[in-house]
């Protein structure tokens, strides 16, 4: 499941069924992403649409469902 940005709806970080907040990005080979952050605690993501810029706020384990 994806979390999307509060504002626009933009995706911003996929979240696992466990709760694990997992960020991808990179060009795809194999449809496989080259870059994959697992991210455990809190964090802040701007989001990268130039005209929302909105931040929001997330924490792993937390269910966003």
């Amino acid at each position: 499941m994806f979390i999307l940005c509060e504002q626009c709806g933009k995706k911003l970080i996929f979240i696992r069924e466990d709760g694990a907040l997992i960020f991808r990005f990179g060009r795809k080979h194999n449809e496989a992403p080259i870059v994959d952050i697992e991210i455990k605690g809190a964090v802040k993501l701007t989001c990268l649409r130039r005209s929302c810029n909105h931040i929001t706020e997330l924490s792993s384990g937390h269910n966003y469902s």
